[in-house]
């Protein structure tokens, strides 16, 4: 397999063509049993009463408060459903479903990690190349009982105890091979909230803009569910995700508050990356007021908002 070393060449390959890149920050968690289904419709953002075997669905767990405890995907699979996270938050995720199913027929297996990211246009060409089924818009599409396939907005993602496997495939087939970093790369160009980064237990899902897709605004009650409608109903939240480029001297570190030219306080910074087109640039939330072109201070360094994503 081709190593493209370059940021440069690799950023190219993920717009115009296929690169694929290792996700050491994606775990699974797979669920089995007779009211899987009936238990996630019952604690999560999403209907899932209704699924079938194909389907794929993004979801939430909230406070009750409101605020985003966990953020996940799900695939429905002929004999389980297989959720993946963030693989720092996939073991509390886990014992967290596990705490709550008394009542239900649903056991929780330990997480296994590890998953591989196609990134460009070319991903559906490069599982064909391969041998492995490419999904569907809102579909997920599954090899045996160990390999998922989820689409995203910047290509596809392997997820399941197959994944190394199919890395290797995609390594035969003739994929070339991003750098570590180019993941990170292209979430924060492309404004993509992060679990432990931009999705906290501080974090609304309005705020991160997420009731479009992680939010079922018709299901009936969840942990949650009286915030949400609160928030849909009222039409704004006091603050939104938004980018920042910096000036030279790199970005401040991550968690670092935001103060407007007027002194007040502007919202806080959560993801910093050097881009190698873009230079310096990170995700933050922002007051409602603070708007695209507007001066902020992060401690030491100025930054200028911009509406995601950046391209």
């Amino acid at each position: 397999m081709t190593t493209l070393t370059s940021q440069l060449d690799a950023l190219a390959a993920a717009r115009e063509g296929v690169v694929a890149v290792d996700r050491p920050d994606l775990a699974t968690v797979g669920l089995r049993g007779g009211d899987v289904l009936r238990y996630l419709h019952a604690v999560c953002t999403q209907d899932t009463a209704g699924r079938r075997p194909g389907d794929a669905a993004e979801a939430l767990l909230l406070s009750p408060k409101g605020r985003v405890e966990f953020a996940f995907r799900l695939a429905v699979l002929d004999d389980r459903v297989l959720l993946d996270t963030d693989a720092e938050a996939a073991p509390a995720l886990a014992e967290r479903l596990a705490r709550f199913v008394f009542r239900y027929d649903v056991t929780v297996a330990e997480p296994t990690p590890g998953a591989v990211g196609l990134l460009g246009p070319d991903a559906d060409a490069a599982l064909a190349a391969t041998g492995l089924p490419a999904p569907a818009a809102g579909r997920v599409a599954w090899s045996g009982a160990g390999l998922v396939a989820h689409r995203t907005a910047v290509g596809v993602d392997l997820v399941g105890p197959d994944a190394r496997a199919a890395a290797g495939a995609l390594e035969r087939a003739g994929v070339a091979a991003g750098p570590a970093e180019l993941w990170e790369l292209v979430r924060v160009e492309r404004g993509l909230p992060r679990v432990g980064r931009e999705l906290t237990d501080d974090v609304l899902a309005e705020e991160a803009g997420l009731l479009g897709s992680h939010v079922h605004l018709d299901k009936g009650c969840y942990p949650g569910q009286e915030t949400v409608a609160r928030v849909h109903n009222l039409g704004h939240v006091q603050r939104r995700l938004a980018g920042l480029r910096f000036g030279p001297g790199g970005p401040p570190a991550p968690m670092t508050d935001l103060v407007a030219e007027d002194g007040r306080r502007a919202g806080q910074l959560r993801s910093v990356v050097d881009h190698p087109e873009l230079g310096p640039i990170g995700l933050a939330y922002v007051r409602r007021t603070v708007d695209p072109g507007d001066a902020v201070v992060a401690g030491d360094h100025t930054a200028t908002v911009v509406a995601l994503p950046f391209r």
